[in-house]
């Protein structure tokens, strides 16, 4: 807490390997189709994301690869965005036990409840749940009269569990509110959901970042298979479990993994049967993915190097 004290701004930079994977993806995508992909331009908004998502075909999928996490979009089937920024705030210890009723309520299963009409501009996109730390912010803005930066130090103290802060804004939130036409006894409903909902609030801006990292391997996944996991192998060379798994699931969707070869494979893996836009050509040869010479147990890059340079010579 030494920097904040002194008033310094810290930042947290988090490295992503599934921003190799997303380059490397894209560059085989433009090599052999000829479409170019950025972090820029890959839609967010394509409906392949959200099938996939929905069918819980996210081995390789950034963040939602986990059991839980596959099993909870298998239920909710999110067809926009926002339930994809939503699922990452919800799949934490916490609000976890809410996301049930989230769905409910997202399937109209279950009636969507305010306590207070003035709170539904600010809870209809997460269905009368507060999941979101900015909702915090807002609801202490529009219903008790704070100001921006008043309004962060309630989810400060509620979030970091300081309980002196809390008791001052329970008067001070209650207080406003009643200022604004607003029952106290609602207005003591509200600041009790905040406290309950705080504790595990997630930044929305933190989630919509990894929400757009979600869509955008799943777009890759989804249009350009054979692209994405010869891109994820070749990243995670060095992790054979990781190996394993996106082998098994490319044999799920009828990617061929074939054997290294000393004549064929590169470094990396690589993709064979470059000729054929779709899985078979008209002479039924597929598209695969040739294991790669540094992914095989103690061979490493040197050797692998080494062997790829004798073939300059022939077979």
């Amino acid at each position: 807490k030494d920097v904040e004290t002194l008033g310094l701004l810290k930042v947290d930079f988090l490295g992503l390997s599934t921003l190799t994977v997303l380059r490397r993806a894209a560059e085989l995508v433009e090599r052999y189709h000829g479409e170019r992909y950025t972090l820029d331009n890959i839609p967010l908004d394509d409906p392949a994301i959200y099938r996939l998502l929905a069918e819980g075909n996210v081995t390789g999928v950034f963040q939602v690869e986990g059991a839980g996490m596959r099993r909870m979009l298998r239920d909710m089937r999110p067809n926009r965005f926002e339930h994809v920024v939503a699922a990452i705030a919800l799949y934490r210890p916490g609000p976890m036990e809410y996301i049930p009723t989230y769905i409910k309520r997202l399937h109209g299963e279950e009636p969507v409840r305010f306590r207070h009409p003035a709170l539904e501009p600010i809870l209809a996109e997460t269905y009368g749940i507060i999941v979101y730390q900015e909702q915090i912010i807002q609801i202490a803005r529009d219903l008790a009269g704070y100001d921006a930066g008043e309004a962060d130090t309630i989810r400060k103290a509620v979030g970091k569990k300081i309980k002196a802060e809390l008791v001052k804004h329970r008067t001070t939130f209650v207080e406003g509110a009643a200022a604004n036409g607003i029952a106290r006894p609602i207005a003591e409903g509200i600041f009790d959901d905040i406290e309950t909902f705080a504790r595990y609030g997630f930044n929305k801006a933190h989630a919509a970042d990894y929400a757009v990292i979600v869509c955008q391997t799943a777009f890759l996944k989804a249009h350009h298979p054979v692209e994405y996991a010869t891109a994820l192998l070749s990243v995670d060379r060095d992790d054979t479990a990781k190996i394993a798994v996106v082998a098994a699931d490319s044999r799920r969707q009828g990617i061929a993994l074939l054997p290294p070869s000393v004549d064929a494979s590169d470094l990396d893996f690589v993709i064979e049967g470059l000729d054929v836009e779709a899985t078979d050509d008209a002479s039924g040869t597929r598209r695969s993915i040739r294991f790669g010479l540094a992914a095989i147990k103690n061979v490493g890059e040197g050797q692998s190097r080494a062997i790829m340079a004798a073939r300059a010579d022939g077979p």
